[in-house]
């Protein structure tokens, strides 16, 4: 264990750093669309950066090495659909949300299929991201809370410093997505993602100047393409239902997860509608998925030369780099690592809460004349979502000791058992138009929503579908249950 005061020291710095940079640059003054849009005054390429510091969690940063770890580069072909989605969203959804000049994705829904709808698909996203996002916490916890643990001694239980982790992730976060709103939200994820991104250069450079990397760069990459780890592509191996990487289905299911993310999830969407132009929307969209997928190259690569690292010894690939930074990285180096797991989570964390907060303003209240009340409510809703994440988070903290990985996986695809429905339903509008009200009513489409997301869920329980399948599979449960209910004349 090499973590010292010096590395404590970065990490206070780190977290005093986050707070005061996202007070300094507060939009949470004025009114409430101010405290959640910054009056769009936010340039294009700082949006574009936080919907990348956004979407990577902890879990992508310390779990992503691990893919070509124990596999090869497969995973890019997920990184292909998300550019693909995100050009999607931009050019057919994004537009639809912004002449309508909409707060909230949601209200275009509800526009066309009654308030009831808009709030049905309101309360899955909110229950989506709490559960999910908590998963995502309580994984940062781990490396960050093994480490602490080692320099606080064996006097303090591996229960109460994982707690402790939460809670300072937890208050921090808070403190300045509450006091700041959403100007001091996206600066903070640029901070952090020049944070993490330092974090896994450092990583890969440290990694190959170890002695047992005498070969360089050149050669262990050349190694690693003779070995197969650095396919790309992959034909149908294996059962095709539950093979993730065969390209076509690995590309479309991408392509699927993004256009949820991005089109239908209020959290990224709502950058979008931060933007000061449509145009410079879709620069920000499109941009984030390049970004993303160069990412995903630098923690894939991180992978290979794990896996010479540690000449392919059987390590679990979601604790793979975990035991690498615990065990190697040197003082001061590991207290910026720690800072780079943090920011990832961070980012994350405060997203969420701005935007469950948004989603409760716009989708459940009746909107207030106030200006100065309906500030101060959204501050409070902040303050009421920082608190539920936390408890949401402990979730799978005591949990843990029984069904740790099943929790790892579920965190990656509790997103897809929502999005299919949810993307069904926002095409019925898109391609239906008007003609479709004759066929449905707002309450066969609610109940089309949740039966679609349920049997999803027991399908993928039950039977273990490839997760790229469970987003079009999804959106078939959608429109089956539409055409049931419309044969059963629900309701009548």
């Amino acid at each position: 264990m090499n973590f010292t005061f010096i590395d404590l020291a970065v990490v206070i710095i780190y977290l005093l750093a986050v707070v005061l940079i996202g007070m300094r640059f507060s939009s949470a003054k004025g009114s409430s669309r101010n405290f959640f849009f910054a009056d769009k005054e936010i340039p294009w390429y700082l949006i574009m950066i936080s919907i990348v510091a956004t979407e990577t969690s902890s879990l992508t940063f310390l779990s992503v090495p691990g893919m070509s770890y124990k596999g090869d580069f497969g995973f890019l072909e997920i990184a292909f659909g998300y550019i693909i989605g995100r050009t999607i969203v931009a050019y057919l959804i994004l537009p639809l949300y912004s002449r309508g000049e909409y707060s909230s994705v949601y209200e275009w829904i509800g526009e066309s299929f009654g308030k009831n709808t808009q709030r049905s698909v309101s309360s899955i996203f909110l229950l989506t991201r709490v559960l999910g996002d908590g998963v995502r916490l309580y994984v940062t916890s781990i490396p960050i809370g093994f480490i602490l643990r080692g320099y606080l001694g064996e006097n303090f239980s591996e229960d109460s410093v994982g707690l402790l982790t939460l809670l300072i992730i937890t208050a921090a976060t808070m403190l300045y997505t509450v006091f700041g709103g959403f100007k001091s939200v996206v600066v903070t994820d640029a901070f952090q993602f020049v944070i993490y991104i330092a974090g896994g250069i450092f990583a890969f450079w440290y990694l190959l100047n170890q002695p047992e990397m005498e070969t360089g760069l050149s050669a262990a990459f050349s190694s690693a393409y003779l070995t197969g780890k650095m396919n790309v592509f992959h034909g149908l191996d294996g059962n095709f239902f539950r093979s993730p990487y065969f390209f076509i289905t690995a590309i479309t299911g991408g392509a699927f997860i993004s256009i949820g993310s991005h089109g239908v999830d209020q959290m990224i969407a709502q950058r979008s509608l931060a933007c000061r132009t449509e145009f410079e929307g879709r620069k920000a969209l499109i941009g984030s998925g390049i970004i993303v997928f160069l990412q995903f190259i630098l923690f894939l690569g991180i992978g290979i030369l794990l896996y010479q690292f540690y000449n392919a010894a059987p390590i679990s690939q979601d604790k793979v780099f975990s035991k690498f930074i615990t065990e190697k990285i040197p003082s001061p180096v590991l207290g910026l690592i720690i800072a780079a797991i943090l920011a990832s989570a961070m980012s994350t964390l405060s997203s969420t809460i701005n935007s469950l907060s948004l989603t409760i303003m716009v989708d459940w209240r009746a909107k207030s004349a106030n200006a100065e009340k309906a500030l101060k409510d959204s501050k409070l809703l902040s303050i009421f979502w920082g608190l539920v994440l936390f408890f949401s988070s402990l979730i799978p903290f005591y949990l843990s000791s029984k069904i740790l990985e099943g929790l790892l996986e579920l965190g990656l695809k509790i997103s897809s058992f929502t999005f299919g429905p949810m993307i069904a339903l926002f095409m019925l509008e898109i391609f239906g138009k008007k003609k479709i009200h004759k066929f449905v009513t707002p309450k066969s489409l609610i109940a089309s929503l949740f039966l679609g997301v349920f049997t999803v869920i027991a399908v993928s329980y039950y039977f273990q579908p490839a997760f790229t399948l469970v987003i079009p599979m999804g959106i078939l449960l959608f429109y089956a249950y539409l055409v049931v209910l419309r044969l059963l004349r629900y309701p009548r």
